[in-house]
């Protein structure tokens, strides 16, 4: 009568999909709590093999020893290649200081024979000689 035959099938219809989506949020309700103690389980799970870990875990005084070894390892390799190059600038150095004294002279025979008559000269200021 008067069109209800169209408005049944309209209630009929939204029944069936109320009913498809309470059936839809008991399924979300059931997979949030499952998925939320598997996350507990999990939570649980990390905590026990974090506390594991810290028993097997060597203590910090050993721990900061074995760190420190490569430290030392790797400073005596530095301080060793240093020390060769100061020995090689060295020897470069007093090279180039020979060279300098037999370019100015100062290696002659005559140079190193009259060293010490600073100290013999007669001539010398009194208030110089110590």
């Amino acid at each position: 009568m008067f069109g209800t035959r169209r408005y049944r099938q309209r209630i009929a219809d939204l029944t069936a999909r109320v009913e498809l989506l309470v059936d839809q949020r008991d399924a979300a309700e059931k997979d949030a709590a499952d998925y939320l103690g598997a996350a507990k389980r999990t939570a649980a799970r990390n905590v026990r093999l974090s506390e594991q870990l810290e028993a097997v875990r060597p203590p910090a005084p050993l721990r900061d020893a074995l760190t420190y070894t490569g430290r030392i390892a790797r400073l005596a390799r530095t301080v060793a290649r240093l020390r060769q190059a100061l020995a090689a600038e060295t020897r470069r150095a007093d090279r180039l200081q020979a060279r300098l004294d037999d370019a100015c002279g100062t290696t002659t025979p005559a140079v190193e024979d009259g060293a010490m008559w600073q100290h013999r000269r007669s001539d010398r200021p009194k208030e110089d000689m110590r």
